[in-house]
């Protein structure tokens, strides 16, 4: 009896060792999985940058971001939002007045402050970098945003 519980026993250990083995295999697979399925942190502010695009934005520089000639400046394919990051987060952060010059148009318009967050500030400013022509892979963070004073 006792050889036969001692049997028992070791029969029981092997198969739990490999029972364990193929769930630590199964977990590694998943975590594999869920990493792969992760966006970037870039990726995920342009996708929060987006909806504050469509909340704030669009109605000035319209959904495709060529804004209105003349009126309001283009973001799509700009010039001065992919040379001028500090001008450009000054400008959704506090608003701005006077004349810029982008794609060598003149603009000569006021920009009201939108009252947004330093993280909505930079997600909309990695949205709007990385759309309509636009490509840029430096992340702006809501600590660049932060440092940022008006003057």
């Amino acid at each position: 009896m006792k050889k036969e519980i001692v049997f028992l026993a070791i029969g029981l250990l092997i198969i739990s060792c490999d029972h364990k083995k193929e769930k630590s295999v199964a977990m590694l697979e998943n975590k594999i999985k869920v990493i792969s399925h992760t966006q970037s942190p870039l990726a995920e502010s342009i996708k929060k940058g987006k909806e504050v695009y469509l909340d704030m934005c669009v109605t000035c520089h319209l959904p495709n971001g060529k804004g209105v000639p003349k009126v309001y400046p283009p973001l799509a394919n700009s010039d001065y939002l992919m040379e001028k990051e500090v001008e450009s987060i000054k400008a959704i952060k506090y608003g701005m007045q006077g004349e810029i010059v982008v794609n060598d148009i003149q603009y000569n318009q006021v920009m009201s402050p939108l009252g947004l967050e330093n993280d909505e500030v930079a997600d909309v400013m990695n949205y709007i970098r990385n759309s309509w022509g636009n490509k840029n892979i430096k992340m702006i963070t809501e600590k660049e945003v932060a440092a940022i004073s008006k003057n």
